[in-house]
């Protein structure tokens, strides 16, 4: 039975949807949003207005937060660098100096695209100067010369950024290296890129390849971080008051 004329023009009108509620913003949930664009494109994709959009938020929200890109990324940096901070423990020296190292090395490769800005930002903020000061503080109560804090601090501080600094450096030219290539396999990609090297004897080429070659990781890592502690060790030693492990 075909519908009447007044059963067709009394359909109840189509009822326009309401537009979906802005998400309300806040400074954890930018941080933690432009971390996660960071980590997943890279620094040079983070911009305000693509912020805005992971967090179905407007530009002007971000805006509200973060007057511009330079403070966000001084605000990201800073909330990296908490995971600087020592966690409580007990034990020698070399112990917390360990696990100071690798604390530093860890928060710092879990966001690889970021580690340049926060080796050239360690000491800038209020923040980094806190974690900094605990760092000192925690050598200092575990045994570290008060003569020799400044030569140990830095010594370990610079060995470790510097050397994770190069890890996130190659971060991606890893993940897309083949993770089963064996070690002669990796020696030999360096020599043929060294056969372009002029005014070296081969052994001194053959040396290299076998050097360069060697992946940063986490035995590379710890060796040299065994290397300068015992040389602490010996450098404590020539002025006292400083226990050494068995």
């Amino acid at each position: 039975m075909a519908p009447s004329r007044t059963t067709a023009l009394h359909r109840p009108p189509t009822q326009t949807p309401r537009a979906r509620p802005r998400a309300e913003l806040s400074r954890e949930r930018i941080l933690s949003a432009a971390i996660e664009l960071i980590d997943a494109k890279g620094l040079k994709a983070l911009n305000m207005r693509d912020l805005g959009l992971a967090l179905g938020a407007s530009t002007m929200g971000v805006y509200r937060h973060f007057k511009n890109k330079s403070e966000l990324l001084d605000a990201v940096v800073d909330h990296v660098t908490e995971g600087f901070a020592p966690t409580p423990m007990d034990g020698s020296w070399q112990a917390q100096a360990k696990a100071l190292s690798l604390n530093v090395r860890a928060a710092m490769l879990a966001h690889p695209d970021l580690a340049d800005l926060i080796g050239r930002e360690f000491r800038r903020s209020p923040t980094s100067l806190r974690v900094n000061t605990q760092i000192i503080e925690r050598l200092r109560v575990s045994g570290v010369p008060p003569p020799l804090l400044p030569d140990a601090y830095w010594a370990i501080s610079s060995y470790t950024t510097g050397y994770s600094l190069l890890e996130a450096q190659t971060y991606w030219r890893r993940r897309r290296a083949d993770p089963k290539s064996s070690g002669a396999e990796r020696v030999r990609k360096a020599a043929v890129l060294l056969q372009s090297v002029q005014g070296v004897s081969p052994d001194a080429l053959q040396d290299a390849a076998v050097v360069l070659s060697r992946p940063l990781d986490d035995a590379q890592f710890l060796f040299g971080l065994e290397c300068l502690i015992r040389g602490l060790e010996d450098k404590f030693a020539g002025v006292g008051g400083a226990q050494t492990e068995a």
